[in-house]
């Protein structure tokens, strides 16, 4: 379940690390014609996404680490057996989780000019949890979903919504407020509902 997580979590980072639209109303409002002051938002906007991705890479790391942790110790005091098939998860882990400290070192390198250079912003930087990202990308890939559906565009809704669905249920598991797991949870459940609802519809065709 977390090797699964943890991978819709790396696809995030994939999102995040595109060009994200941040500013580009502001521009066309003002009609902003100097190419340097574009340059420096469609920057900014470039390393936001960082950020961002930084902040998803460390929370994988975390989660992978801690996974790894708790095989090894299974495995030393015989609750698991070191089969074939475990063994091979307990790499995957490994790999991915070498993978994730290569980018969040890469990415800090990137960084270091936009941390140095824009110290007001770093309040606003810490704020930024891996959490709220993953629970706000949920949120975007079921409401993307519910309007393709809407609009019956059906092509890859239902795996759409299914990993919306994995990524809450991981999310439910690592978030340290009961009130906010159980919030979760709840959505989790309902977009499950639709899924089976979307499965009894097109089994019925």
């Amino acid at each position: 379940m977390m090797l699964m997580f943890t991978e819709c979590v790396l696809d995030l980072t994939a999102v995040r690390g595109g060009n994200p639209e941040l500013c580009t109303s502001a521009v066309s409002l003002y009609q902003i014609q100097e190419s340097v002051v574009v340059d420096q938002i469609s920057q900014l906007s470039k390393d936001w996404g960082r950020v961002e991705q930084l902040v998803l890479y460390m929370k994988a790391a975390q989660l992978l680490a801690a996974s790894l942790h708790l095989a090894k110790a299974q495995i030393k005091s015989g609750k698991l057996s070191p089969s074939t098939a475990v063994k091979q998860v307990v790499k995957n882990l490994n790999e991915r989780y070498k993978f994730c400290i290569t980018m969040c070192k890469k990415l800090t390198e990137k960084l270091n000019r936009f941390f140095s250079d824009k110290q007001r912003f770093i309040d606003e930087i810490n704020s930024v949890t891996a959490e709220k990202l993953i629970y706000n990308c949920a949120v975007e890939m079921v409401q993307s979903a519910a309007l393709d559906e809407m609009f019956q565009q059906t092509e890859d809704i239902v795996q759409r919504y299914h990993k919306a669905a994995l990524l809450l249920e991981g999310l439910s598991k690592i978030l340290q407020d009961p009130a906010d797991a159980e919030s979760v949870h709840k959505y989790k459940c309902s977009i499950e509902r639709r899924l089976s609802a979307l499965c009894c519809s097109t089994a019925a065709v």
